[in-house]
């Protein structure tokens, strides 16, 4: 009986130690490569949302650092904005026989250049109206789009962990 006991438990005792290495995390070269695998993607298959999602992201940044009158930052994300619509522009991204691409050209950039004169002025009312325009015209673009259901809005708080103020 004292050996089963023993056998019993040294099989419990391997088998927890099995389960126990079966539960660890991967090797470390693939956790990165798993979590690297975006960086899989070429620049021509990434996603139109992920591209969406920095324009958001940026868009945001720039009304903040408008607002705050911090102008050299404002320009940075104007210029983030730029680069991102460009990508978009020359991804020649078609969405359900939308030619978004041609839309983005058409309607943002001339927005993003109306906001850098005020960002150049360093006038803030000129600012919140060009801002204001840029965001009514984000969603004109929806709807052209058939996505009108994304309706974009005027921040009303800062959603990051970031001070924007220009001291």
């Amino acid at each position: 009986m004292k050996n089963s006991i023993k056998i019993f438990t040294s099989l419990i005792v391997t088998a927890l130690i099995f389960i126990g290495i079966a539960c660890q995390p991967q090797h470390e070269q693939q956790m990165t490569e798993h979590m690297d695998a975006d960086e899989h993607y070429s620049e021509d298959s990434i996603p139109l949302i992920y591209h969406m999602s920095f324009i958001q992201r940026y868009a945001t940044k720039l009304y903040f650092s408008g607002m705050e009158e911090n102008w050299g930052l404002a320009d940075i994300y104007a210029h983030e904005l730029e680069e991102i619509s460009e990508v978009i522009v020359d991804g020649n991204h078609m969405d359900d026989g939308v030619d978004v691409s041609t839309l983005m050209e058409s309607m943002l950039p001339p927005q993003i250049e109306s906001i850098e004169e005020a960002i150049d002025a360093q006038d803030r009312a000129m600012f919140e109206e060009r801002y204001q325009t840029m965001i009514q015209t984000c969603n004109q673009c929806h709807q052209a789009s058939d996505y009108g259901l994304v309706k974009v809005t005027v921040p009303e708080t800062n959603p990051f962990a970031q001070d924007f103020s220009a001291e």
